[in-house]
């Protein structure tokens, strides 16, 4: 993707521009890219007590999806079925997921728009960018007004998330091979009994001599401070991760739609919070 900036950029500042986008909101087609929702009348796993959404209906977005788990399945069935240590991606299985079934799945995500008004912006972005570094102004201040101009570009993008409904985002972990059926046990589990996020999905096999595998653990909004530090929490309470160790790391799905990634030429963190960092909010706050 391409990316650059103007100096005075007016993408949020400007009526007409705000106008124009609303307008693309509202025209974009709600329906198209989501599934129907699944209502379910018993799982085998019950939830906790006090957790189970307030019309009592059990959904399931991946009802149907290959290599999903499919309710009212048993959850060590489907385990059984997808071992992430021996399952190869192929053509239909490109991810090995599990929904939770006691949270109502999130409103229909505007991905197309997202992708088409956040590409603009980090085109303007990179305009100003090279149009900085040709200044002929000192370091200092090219440095200075760069960085401005990215934490400008950086809150209209999440300011344009949130309006195209693109909220999710996932912690990430990277367990080693002979340890990815142990950590997807304990995360799918958990996750259908309504004690982590929203959604959770493992990688399967896509290289043989893969040193690590990726498994996301999903929040349903990025801007849901307390709740990611909760699922952080009950990551370390099922000793997936430790405060001290290894870090992990949590990234919007916004980021993903928009191609920002480490090493990216706007220099965004392709993350948006470091467990380490979360768990000093954990402890000041007193979430277990």
């Amino acid at each position: 993707m391409t990316s650059d900036s103007d100096q005075d950029s007016d993408f949020y500042g400007d009526a007409d521009t705000v106008t124009q986008l609303e307008e693309r909101v509202d025209d974009f087609d709600l329906e198209k890219g989501w599934k129907s929702q699944q209502v379910f009348s018993k799982l085998r796993s019950e939830p906790k007590p006090g957790k189970m959404d307030s019309a009592s209906r059990l959904h399931n977005m991946y009802q149907g999806v290959p290599g999903a788990w499919q309710a009212p399945e048993c959850l060590d069935a489907f385990l059984a079925r997808y071992p992430p240590s021996t399952t190869r991606r192929t053509s239909g299985i490109d991810w090995i997921r599990i929904w939770n079934p006691f949270l109502p799945p999130p409103e229909p995500q505007l991905s197309a728009v997202l992708r088409q008004g956040g590409g603009e912006r980090l085109d303007i972005l990179s305009k100003f960018i090279l149009a900085s570094k040709t200044s002929g102004k000192t370091p200092f201040q090219i440095d200075r007004e760069i960085a401005k101009e990215r934490d400008d570009a950086v809150n209209d993008l999440r300011h344009l998330a949130a309006m195209t409904k693109v909220l999710m985002g996932k912690w990430m972990l990277f367990p080693e091979p002979q340890d990815v059926d142990e950590a997807w046990r304990k995360v799918a589990r958990a996750t259908v009994n309504n004690e982590l996020g929203i959604a959770a999905k493992v990688a399967p096999i896509n290289d043989p001599h893969e040193r690590q595998r990726l498994i996301c653990v999903y929040t349903k909004d990025f801007r849901d401070t307390a709740d990611i530090a909760r699922v952080l929490g009950k990551l370390r309470s099922l000793e997936l991760i430790r405060a001290g160790g290894k870090q992990i790391y949590y990234k919007s799905d916004a980021w993903t739609d928009l191609g920002i990634y480490g090493g990216n030429d706007w220099q965004i963190p392709a993350s948006m919070h470091s467990s380490n960092e979360f768990f000093s909010y954990i402890t000041r706050h007193g979430i277990h």
